[in-house]
């Protein structure tokens, strides 16, 4: 059964701590939390994810965070238990022909491969600027034809939306190498993030589609909220009410 869980960096803007961010989280009915990576976490934290035995889904990185030594990251997963890192952005320099497109494959290759050989899962977290095309293609589809089996994805539908690329299909042609989703609405013409529902995503048919795939994560993320906890709230609400969908197949 699919699991939910919030992006911590929905509560970016919410001037708490991160125990706090995790304790508003285990308020609600979500299974996990991704963690953005910002050293070793404290043990307020790690006591916080205890008490409420949420899980960490993954912990998201800056291609910054990878130096010559992943000790660190290996060392944080560890303490968080959790065997997932997702890098979580790639700006659009890496996906400006056909040529860097590939050679920013190779780098994410590189990445996974070193991870695996600690016992981790490596994730991609795509935005709008990978799904833009060249001729026939998509940069994703270079992406995914040039990564090896240790680079799997998340996908942020929000922004496949923007790059007027169906979600769903997206889903559906690499389902087997997606482990979780970003259900984030936004509204398409203007740009704009809004909560879960109030947008153009087509939330349901995704969330549907998603589970049909075998992802295991459904994770809200909302990137500029004007009330971050109402935000997490009503997000939580409707991804409780997937939970309750069996897949198809």
């Amino acid at each position: 059964m699919v699991k939910t869980a919030i992006q911590l960096y929905t509560l970016s803007d919410f001037d708490v701590s991160e125990p706090t961010k995790v304790q508003i989280a285990a308020e609600t009915d979500v299974d996990g939390v991704e963690i953005v990576y910002s050293g070793l976490p404290s043990n307020a934290t790690l006591q916080a994810l205890s008490e409420t035995g949420l899980e960490v889904a993954a912990l998201t990185i800056g291609i910054e965070d990878l130096g010559e030594t992943v000790d660190e990251l290996v060392t944080t997963c560890d303490l968080l238990d959790t065997e997932t890192v997702i890098l979580g952005h790639l700006d659009e320099s890496h996906f400006e022909s056909v040529h860097t497109t590939r050679e920013t494959a190779k780098l994410l290759n590189s990445y996974g491969s070193r991870f695996r050989d600690h016992g981790l899962r490596f994730l991609y977290h795509t935005h709008r600027h990978e799904f833009a095309s060249i001729g026939d293609r998509t940069h994703f589809d270079i992406l995914v034809e040039e990564t090896n089996s240790t680079v799997e994805f998340e996908l942020d539908l929000g922004w496949i939306g923007i790059a007027d690329v169906d979600p769903c299909s997206v889903i559906r042609d690499v389902g087997h190498r997606t482990a979780s989703v970003h259900l984030k609405d936004m509204d398409f013409e203007m740009e704009q993030f809004v909560n879960l529902g109030e947008g153009d995503l087509d939330v349901k048919r995704t969330a549907r589609t998603a589970i049909d795939e075998g992802i295991e994560w459904l994770v809200y993320e909302h990137e500029d909220p004007r009330d971050p906890v109402e935000s997490v709230v009503t997000g939580a609400s409707k991804l409780k009410k997937f939970k309750q969908i069996p897949p198809s197949r």
